[in-house]
C-alpha cells in the first residue's frame, strides 16, 4: 500500500501517541487478516490521477503491438476508463534486449507505480519478465510470446496469444482435415525455441491424427543454402513441408525448394511467417502456402466478427495502415486487462488478477473464450493462404 509521510512534531509526547496510533491500527489489522499478505493498493488517487498501466515492446519488429496498445486506451478512455479514471499507458521500448527487458519491468513496477503490465513482445523476454511480475505480485498479459512456458511463472502471469502447442494442434489438424494429407517433412531452425517447439508440438499432433512424419531437417539462422536438407526431403516425397521459422530464412528455402529442387509439396508454417518481407523474398514460389496466425485484417462480412471490424477500421483511421497480428494482440492484451480491472470491486493486483483469471467470451481484434488452468489463451485464430502473390485469409478457427 503506498503510505504518505506522516509529518511529526518535534515534541516527544506527539511523537509517542503517533507511534501507539499506528501499532494498534497495526495490532487490528493482524486481527482482521491473520497470516494472509496484505495486498498493496497502487492506485490510491495518484499524482496524475490515472490508472497507470506499464507496456514493454520491441522495435522495430514487431513494433505494431505499442499501435494496438495506444489504439485500445484511446477508445477505453473515450468509453470513460475504469470507473471514470483515465488510464496511462507508460511505454518502454526494450530494444530486443533480454536484460534491458528485466530492467524496464522492475522500474516500471517500483518506481512508476504501475497496476498492471502488457508485454514483452517475445518469448525469450517474457520468459526473464514474468518472475518480475510474479515477485511484486503485479498482473501481466503478454503479447507476441506464444512460448506455453511463460505462465510458468506464476499465477500473476497470462497470456494473450495462443501457444505454440496450440497453433501446433490446430496447423496439423488442418493438414489432416482440410488438406486430406497423411505424410509430412518438418525443417526447422535449431537452436530457437520457438522453431524447436512448434516442430515438436506439430509432430505429436500429426501423429496423433494418424499421420506420418517423414523426416526432419534442420538449418541454423542466417543460412541460404538448404540444398543438403531439400534434397533429402524431396527423395522422401512428403504430401506437406512444415517450416515454423522466420524471414528470410523460410521464404529463402521455399524458393530453393520450387526452383532448385523441383520440390511440388504443400508448405506449411506458423505465426513467425507473418512479416512484411515475406512475400518480397519468396516471390511466387510461396503461391499456395498455407501458415496459422493470430488474425488477418481482411474485411470479410462472413469470416470476420464485428468488433474485429471496428477494429480494423479504427486503426486504420488512427496509423493509416491494416493492422497486422501483433498489432491485434497489442490491443486485445490492454483491453483484456482493463476489462478486468472493471470488473474488479476494488483496483488491488490480486483482485485484477482474479478477474483476468475469469475472462470469457471476450470479443476484440479476435476472439477469446476462456483461460485454462496454465493462464493459455483459448481462442481464435486464422488459417492464411499465399494467393496472388499476396496474403489471404483462408478460415477463421474459432475457439
Amino acid at each position: 500500500m503506498t503510505y504518505k509521510h506522516a509529518v511529526y512534531e518535534k515534541t516527544g509526547l506527539r511523537r509517542v501517541a503517533t507511534y501507539g496510533l499506528l501499532a494498534s491500527l497495526f495490532l487490528i489489522t493482524t486481527m482482521l487478516f491473520g497470516c494472509e499478505q496484505i495486498q498493496r493498493v497502487v492506485f490510491t488517487g495518484s499524482r496524475d490521477a490515472s490508472i497507470r498501466i506499464g507496456f514493454l515492446y520491441s522495435s522495430p519488429l514487431p513494433g505494431t503491438t505499442r499501435n494496438g496498445a495506444e489504439l485500445a486506451v484511446h477508445q477505453l478512455n473515450q468509453e470513460g476508463g475504469v470507473n471514470g479514471i483515465p488510464i496511462h499507458l507508460i511505454a518502454r521500448d526494450d530494444k530486443h534486449d533480454t536484460s534491458r527487458s528485466v530492467e524496464l519491468a522492475e522500474e516500471l513496477i517500483t518506481k512508476e507505480g504501475i497496476l498492471g503490465l502488457i508485454g514483452p513482445d517475445w518469448s525469450r523476454h517474457a520468459l526473464r519478465v514474468a518472475p518480475v511480475a510474479q515477485r511484486h505480485e503485479i498482473p501481466m498479459v503478454t503479447t507476441y510470446p506464444t512460448n506455453p512456458t511463460v505462465p510458468n511463472a506464476g499465477d500473476f502471469v497470462f497470456m494473450c496469444a495462443f501457444t505454440d502447442a496450440f497453433q501446433g494442434e490446430l496447423i496439423s489438424k488442418f493438414a489432416v482435415e482440410s488438406l486430406g494429407v497423411t505424410t509430412a517433412a518438418i525443417l526447422t531452425e535449431t537452436g530457437r525455441a520457438y522453431s524447436e517447439g512448434l516442430s515438436q508440438f506439430f509432430a505429436n499432433s500429426f501423429t496423433a491424427r494418424g499421420g506420418t512424419i517423414l523426416m526432419q531437417q534442420f538449418y541454423a539462422k542466417g543460412d541460404t543454402d538448404f540444398t543438403e536438407q531439400l534434397t533429402a526431403i524431396a527423395e522422401d516425397t512428403p504430401d506437406v513441408l512444415f517450416v515454423p521459422g522466420f524471414v528470410p530464412e523460410v521464404p529463402l528455402a521455399i524458393r530453393q525448394a520450387k526452383e532448385d529442387i523441383g520440390l511440388t509439396v504443400t508448405f506449411l508454417g506458423g505465426d513467425g511467417w507473418d512479416a512484411p518481407e515475406l512475400i518480397s523474398t519468396g516471390g511466387m514460389a510461396l503461391e499456395g502456402s498455407f501458415f496459422i496466425n493470430h488474425f488477418l485484417a481482411q474485411p470479410t462480412a462472413e469470416l470476420v466478427s464485428e468488433d474485429t471490424r471496428q477494429f480494423v477500421a479504427a486503426y486504420t483511421s488512427m496509423f493509416g495502415i491494416l493492422p497486422d497480428g501483433p498489432a491485434s494482440l497489442g490491443y486485445d492484451a490492454v483491453r483484456i486487462m482493463v476489462q478486468a480491472m472493471q470488473r474488479s470491486k476494488d483496483l488491488t493486483p490480486r483482485n485484477i488478477r482474479d478477474q483476468i483469471a475469469a475472462t470469457t467470451d471476450y470479443s476484440g481484434a479476435a476472439i477469446l473464450s476462456r483461460y485454462d488452468e496454465n493462464r493459455h489463451a483459448i481462442k481464435s485464430g486464422v488459417i492464411n493462404i499465399i494467393k496472388d502473390g499476396e496474403v489471404q485469409l483462408h478460415q477463421v478457427i474459432k475457439p
